[in-house]
């Protein structure tokens, strides 16, 4: 029992928080909740020695201001999930561009352009398909699939023009959503959701800023029928495979997750630990695709995932390759690792 830790923890619902406080209070450790967005929190924080919480890419508000509350609280000498090294670069396309780059990880070729000029001229002699991403967002939105120099020039009109929405309608990948429905049960409780969410993407739409000034392509890598994740926790490393989407390139957000190991690639896991001790992030997801040599390429990265696709997960492996079977809440290794340090 650890009746001495002062850990606190942002309470939101359906984020890591529910796990963490499951766990202490299961164990007998003593927490304290703390709201990040009260006045008065960094003066309420000081007394602590660890804060965690697990904040979203899609809420503007923490978009704002997460980061440097990070920043702040290690200043202060509080150990803080999530750390600078594990959030600086979350949904952060051209962060994750330079940060990768700067450690030499296999990536695929990135271009981005700040001067309309200079990208047009780039367009016309580039070679295509390529893949255009917004510097924002998950599951595979705001990525798509350019396959000549005219399309190219469409979007990079509106890239240095009105610019692009980077948050999607509420009916985007609306077929990826219907196929997640397995139940009546399912589908009426997402039925009541929805006023909610409708409300919570118009505001969403209302408030953020849209993506201009910038143009992003990256190389296209062919012939992946699936994408690879290795999501590193600590001596850990989880690994799945995403399938596409029907009829397309994308994996991200696809829903259709498979534990075969014999296709998770011992490659993959050994290269996630390496990344990840010049990285020094506390948790971050590793998303692999071969190019047309059969190397593997590091196409993202993201410290945000879902609990239970990791959970699902029959084993890890340790640093050292060793497997270790049977399941492991992502949570309980995030808290255990800080614990471990208090």
């Amino acid at each position: 029992m650890i009746e001495t830790a002062k850990i606190g923890f942002f309470s939101r619902k359906g984020s890591f928080s529910d796990r963490w406080i499951s766990y202490c209070k299961e164990r007998g450790i003593s927490y304290l909740l703390l709201n990040p967005f009260s006045v008065d929190f960094l003066e309420r924080a000081r007394k602590l020695k660890a804060f965690l919480w697990h904040w979203p890419h899609s809420d503007p508000k923490y978009m704002i201001m997460a980061k440097h509350l990070t920043i702040a609280m290690e200043k202060l000498g509080i150990l803080v999930f999530p750390d600078f090294n594990t959030v600086w670069h979350f949904d952060d396309k051209i962060a994750q561009k330079y940060l990768l780059e700067s450690i030499n990880a296999p990536f695929p070729k990135t271009w981005v352009f700040f001067d309309k000029v200079e990208a047009l001229e780039w367009i016309h002699q580039a070679e295509y398909p390529l893949v255009f991403k917004l510097h924002t967002g998950a599951g595979a939105q705001n990525v798509k699939l350019v396959n000549n120099k005219k399309d190219a020039e469409k979007l990079c009109q509106i890239a240095f023009g009105k610019g692009f929405q980077p948050y999607p309608s509420y009916f985007a990948d609306s077929k990826i959503k219907i196929r997640k429905i397995r139940s009546l049960k399912t589908f009426l409780v997402k039925l009541s959701r929805m006023p909610r969410m409708l409300s919570l993407t118009k505001s969403y739409r209302s408030k953020l800023a849209p993506c201009k000034g910038y143009i992003y392509f990256q190389e296209f890598l062919p012939n992946n029928d699936f994408d690879i994740r290795i999501t590193v926790i600590g001596n850990r490393a989880f690994g799945f495979i995403r399938y596409n989407r029907p009829g397309d390139f994308r994996a991200s957000g696809s829903g259709n997750i498979h534990y075969d190991l014999n296709k998770i690639d011992p490659r993959c896991v050994k290269l996630a630990f390496e990344l990840n001790s010049k990285i020094k992030a506390q948790s971050i997801a590793f998303d692999f695709l071969t190019d047309r040599d059969g190397n593997y390429k590091v196409v993202e990265i993201s410290y945000g995932y879902q609990d239970i696709a990791v959970y699902n997960c029959p084993g890890h492996w340790d640093n050292e390759l060793r497997w270790h079977p049977g399941h492991v809440w992502p949570e309980d290794a995030i808290l255990e690792d800080i614990l471990a340090k208090i």
